[in-house]
């Protein structure tokens, strides 16, 4: 068996009113905390802020609310939410909501950390740091997600739109979380494209982390458990029809996956999502789902991808792209061109090779463009 490199650093409580049965966790970090959080679809309350909230005025801490995080947030965002502190110095920062708050969260407490100065210098610096296994910050982070999907409450990344490239990109930071709790109540209450969009990203960091290059036997193993629970819910996802315990099953799902990928990365559809989320405004885990099922179907050696379509609870990757594509049709509507798909296949080739190096499978631009114009059918405009 080959070596390998394993690394999680976050404390998780993970259940029902997890933050509220472990509050006094939080005491020995201080009295002054900063929430960043982003502003809930229209009749979805923002139960984690409100038990935060209440925890905050039990402990005695003072804190400021940052409720403005964009989708995909830009560097410009995070610089703006820092100017409006307005000198208020945090003993820590708490990320609350979907996985643009929580690295929305990362990135503040970055730009706290090492700023104010040039943004684009404090999170793309080349090199910096990437051989550091240690949090870079003096300032914890602590995360509450309220979606099941990006995973970055167990990640040390947090992923921002660059303008200056046009298109997302992770920070040259190591910022684990110190604690995060995971509560499945907060699902309940999602609208169901979230929810789509959600499991869809939380698969495909199972999917792409399981055939990274650099995926390990400890990596694979989580995944393949996170699998088995994405095969007892998915029916019901699609169906609309989600117990209370498939909700828990989903939120674990996230989770594991996060805590998979962590060891390896993404590979192929994330990079192939990317325009579609900067251009056409489509929520991350559809634009990476989109094209998860025709990857699969792609592969020249089937016997790389079968063990993982199975544990989904597929026969073979054409019934699992089959699946992965009515849920993501029913959530997107958008129109793409000829012209856009050479343009992406080119900024794929430009920005992404690093993905075609950790691909299993030799990749070209015509295979990159193929991916493209097949999981993108349905949209182009002729």
């Amino acid at each position: 068996m080959e070596a390998f490199r394993y690394d999680t650093q976050t404390c998780v409580y993970w259940g029902r009113n997890a933050l509220k049965d472990n509050a006094d966790k939080l005491e020995e970090f201080g009295k002054k905390a900063v929430i960043v959080t982003s502003k809930f679809v229209e009749g979805c309350p923002n139960l984690a802020l409100e038990d935060l909230k209440d925890v905050f005025a039990d402990l005695g801490v003072e804190y400021k609310i940052l409720d403005d995080v964009m989708e995909n947030p830009p560097v410009e965002n995070i610089v703006a939410m820092y100017e409006k502190l307005e000198g208020f110095k945090p003993d820590f920062v708490f990320g609350v909501g979907g996985g643009s708050a929580m690295d929305a969260a990362k990135a503040l407490t970055q730009y706290i950390n090492d700023g104010p100065g040039d943004a684009y210098q404090i999170f793309f610096w080349p090199g910096k740091l990437l051989n550091n296994y240690k949090n870079m910050c003096d300032i914890p982070v602590f995360t509450i997600p309220t979606t099941a999907g990006t995973g970055s409450e167990v990640t040390g990344g947090a992923v921002l739109t660059r303008a200056d490239k046009d298109t997302k990109e992770s920070m040259n930071m190591w910022l684990y979380p110190e604690i995060s709790f995971v509560d499945p109540r907060y699902l309940e209450s999602a609208p169901l494209f979230l929810l789509d969009t959600g499991v869809i990203d939380a698969l495909a960091h199972g999917v792409e982390g399981s055939l990274h290059k650099d995926a390990n036997v400890m990596n694979k193993a989580i995944s393949d458990a996170a699998f088995e629970m994405f095969a007892e819910f998915k029916d019901d996802l699609l169906n609309n029809t989600l117990t209370q315990e498939q909700f828990d099953k989903m939120s674990a799902h996230s989770m594991m996956q996060g805590v998979s990928f962590m060891q390896s990365c993404t590979t192929v559809p994330h990079g192939l999502g990317y325009p579609l989320s900067h251009y056409k405004h489509v929520c991350h885990g559809l634009a990476c789902g989109i094209f998860l099922g025709e990857y699969l179907k792609s592969f020249k050696d089937q016997s790389l991808v079968q063990p993982i379509v199975e544990k989904c609870g597929f026969k073979d990757s054409t019934e699992f792209a089959e699946y992965v594509r009515k849920l993501t049709n029913r959530d997107v509507e958008i129109e793409v061109t000829e012209e856009e798909l050479q343009k992406w296949t080119d900024m794929f080739m430009t920005q992404q090779t690093w993905r075609l190096e950790a691909n299993p499978e030799k990749l070209d631009r015509e295979d990159i463009y193929n991916l493209f114009r097949t999981s993108l059918a349905a949209y182009i405009k002729e």
